[in-house]
């Protein structure tokens, strides 16, 4: 994971994944199309390289973490790391599940 230039580098050469560690959803659009740049230029399909991204969750505000879920998945982002902080709610797992993830597939 990374987004510096020279990590970019890297990811187009060799990587099978690219995770976008927080940040904006706008970064991330535009690190992913310098990535596709990359790939173009030294012959690479972009298509061949796994978007990830990085959304941290507030369980105070389900919304907001839904919101930026879709909004990465919709920029072409299809693996979500959602960041839990501590201290962590009873059953996490469980609200990960039922609150953030279920819906936002439903978006």
């Amino acid at each position: 994971g990374g987004r510096s230039t020279s990590t970019m580098r890297v990811v187009a050469e060799h990587a099978d994944v690219w995770n976008m560690p927080g940040g904006t959803t706008a970064d991330a659009i535009e690190r992913s199309a310098l990535l596709d740049r990359l790939c173009f230029e030294i012959g690479r399909d972009p298509g061949e390289i796994i978007r990830s991204m990085f959304v941290p969750a507030a369980y105070d505000d389900t919304m907001t973490t839904r919101e930026a879920i879709v909004e990465a998945t919709d920029a072409g982002f299809g693996h979500i790391v959602i960041g839990l902080s501590p201290p962590y709610p009873v059953g996490v797992a469980n609200w990960v599940a039922d609150e953030l993830i279920a819906p936002s597939r439903r978006a």
